[in-house]
């Protein structure tokens, strides 16, 4: 099953989550929003959560605008995240996935 899974707060817990899923099979996308973006950040004291959902074989997104709200320099964000906009948040919602979750 294609999930895809939205976080806009606390990302901890849905990266475990998301892991879990990707575990069994599942192809599993978490996009960060607000300030569960901070999570891309290099350096962040969460960041190796967001590599480890990655070799478990999660794909991260984060968007754009939040990273831009964090002032990260270039868009820097951890090696693997992909940085991406609304719309793509949106096509990958209603035509990437089987299920979305927002937590």
């Amino acid at each position: 099953m294609r999930f895809t899974v939205l976080v806009s707060h606390d990302a901890r817990w849905a990266l475990e989550l998301a892991t879990a899923w990707s575990a069994v099979g599942d192809d599993v996308r978490v996009v960060l929003l607000d300030s569960a973006a901070a999570l891309a950040r290099p350096g962040h004291r969460d960041a190796a959560r967001v590599t480890t959902a990655m070799d478990a074989g999660v794909g991260v997104w984060v968007h754009d605008d939040a990273v831009a709200r964090r002032a990260l320099p270039g868009g820097a964000v951890v090696d693997g995240v992909t940085v991406v906009d609304l719309d793509e948040v949106a096509d990958a919602v209603t035509d990437g996935t089987d299920r979305a979750v927002w937590l």
